[in-house]
C-alpha cells in the first residue's frame, strides 16, 4: 500500500463515519420517537407500531451495521499499513521540556529537543484561558498509534486539538451563539489547512491540546517517509463547542 491508498483509506473511513452519522441521527429524531438501534418497534399488543416508519428504520438500523462492519475492516487496514511504516524507521528521541534553571546549567541543552510544556494553573486568568480554549478546539484525537512520534511526543486518545502547528481556529463574533452543523463545517475545513500545512514538510509540529480542563503544548517531531511524514495518530472534527 502507498501513501495515496492510505490517503484513499481514510478518506474512506471518514465517509463511513458521516454515514454512521447521518443514520444515527435518523434513528434518534424526534418524528422516530428515538427508537435508535434497540427501541421496539411493536407496541404493547405485539402489532407494529403506527407511530413510526418502522420500514426505513429497519433500513437505517441494517445500514448501520454494515457500515460498522466497513468500518473495522478500513480502520483494521489503516493500523496495518501504520504498524508497517512505523516499524521500518527508528524511534524518535524527546525529551521532558526543562525548567529555566536545568537550561541554565545544561551547556547542551537545546529548546529544539523539549516536547511538552504547560501553563502555570496559578497564574491570573488562567481559568478565562482555559475557558477561551474549549470554545478554540477543532478536533479530537480518537487514535494514536503506540511508539509513533505522536506516542512519544505524549499525544494522548481524547486530547482535544487547539493548534496543530500553524493551524488555530478563527474567531467569530459570535462564538456562543455558533450552531453545531456551523461549528462542523468550520473545523472540517481547518482539516484542508492541515493538509496544506503537512505538504510542506514540517520537521517539528507543534501540538496544543486540551487535556482533562488543562492546556498542553507538545512537539511531535514526524518520521520521513518515501511516502511522506508520518505521525501515527487520527484526527476527528469536534462537532460541538466544548462547556
Amino acid at each position: 500500500m502507498n501513501l495515496e491508498e492510505f490517503n484513499a483509506l481514510v478518506k474512506q473511513r471518514d465517509e463511513i463515519e458521516r454515514e454512521m452519522k447521518e443514520n444515527m441521527d435518523f434513528l434518534e429524531a424526534p418524528e422516530n420517537k428515538s427508537v435508535g438501534m434497540k427501541g421496539k418497534l411493536v407496541d404493547p399488543e405485539g402489532f407494529p407500531r403506527n407511530d413510526i416508519d418502522i420500514y426505513s428504520i429497519r433500513v437505517a438500523r441494517n445500514k448501520v451495521i454494515c457500515l460498522k462492519n466497513d468500518y473495522r475492516n478500513v480502520n483494521k487496514k489503516i493500523e496495518e499499513y501504520l504498524h508497517k511504516v512505523h516499524s521500518s524507521h527508528p524511534p524518535i528521541r524527546v525529551q521532558r521540556s526543562k525548567t529555566k534553571d536545568e537550561q541554565a546549567n545544561d551547556p547542551n541543552d537545546s529548546s529544539s529537543e523539549s516536547h511538552v510544556e504547560d501553563y502555570d494553573e496559578s497564574a491570573p486568568g488562567y481559568e478565562q484561558l482555559i475557558e477561551e480554549a474549549k470554545r478554540s478546539t477543532f478536533a479530537m484525537i480518537d487514535e494514536v498509534v503506540e511508539n509513533s512520534p505522536s506516542h512519544m511526543a505524549g499525544l494522548r486518545i481524547n486530547d482535544y486539538v487547539i493548534q496543530f502547528g500553524d493551524v488555530r481556529k478563527e474567531k467569530k463574533k459570535n462564538d456562543e451563539e455558533q450552531n453545531e452543523k456551523g461549528n462542523e463545517k468550520d473545523n472540517g475545513d481547518i482539516f484542508k489547512r492541515i493538509a496544506a500545512y503537512m505538504s510542506n514538510n514540517p520537521s517539528r509540529i507543534k501540538v496544543k491540546i486540551l487535556r482533562e480542563g488543562k492546556i498542553f503544548f507538545y512537539f511531535v517531531f514526524p518520521s520521513r517517509t518515501a511516502n511522506g511524514l508520518y505521525i501515527g495518530c487520527h484526527l476527528t472534527p469536534t462537532r460541538q463547542v466544548l462547556v
